[in-house]
């Protein structure tokens, strides 16, 4: 049903927040709400340098208890103080599953991370760092048919 690819990625510099202590119903619009956020202070730093994407920090899913990190690839080193967490992203490879509009929310959404798991397990990869929601166009502004986002983990 998924089809399941590999890709190398560059090490990025992010402006990061991160949200402990969501449920699934605030999800959506928390993440609206911060992608907006970081990507109008991104352009304070020579712009949005890269697809946003978000990383699911808890180890088991619980609807009601969700730590999300929400990350936006910028351009440029900040010279001063930010509103936002500032880190480098490593380079590492992905496995990831790109998604429909359509697809991306409950519960094919979790059908999607199920699928990636199961191929990491059946390669024998080793997850080194927490799955991800990689996001590479307007998600609202988008049809049911377009593609929109890949689910992700993080292997080596």
């Amino acid at each position: 049903m998924f089809l399941i690819q590999r890709r190398e990625v560059a090490e990025q510099l992010v402006l990061c927040e991160l949200h402990e202590r969501l449920s699934q119903r605030e999800l959506a619009d928390q993440l609206r709400a911060t992608m907006d956020r970081l990507t109008d202070l991104a352009e304070q730093h020579g712009g949005v340098a890269g697809p946003i994407f978000t990383i699911y920090r808890d180890e088991e899913f619980d609807p009601e208890n969700i730590a999300v990190e929400t990350c936006v690839p910028i351009r440029q080193e900040p010279t001063g103080p930010v509103a936002a967490t500032v880190r480098r992203e490593p380079a590492h490879q992905e496995v990831f599953v790109r998604l429909t509009k359509s697809q991306a929310v409950p519960p094919q959404v979790g059908e999607a991370f199920a699928a990636v798991a199961d191929y990491v397990e059946q390669q024998g990869l080793v997850e080194v760092d927490a799955a991800r929601e990689v996001y590479f166009t307007d998600f609202i502004a988008a049809d049911p048919d377009d593609l929109v986002m890949d689910v992700a983990f993080v292997v080596k």
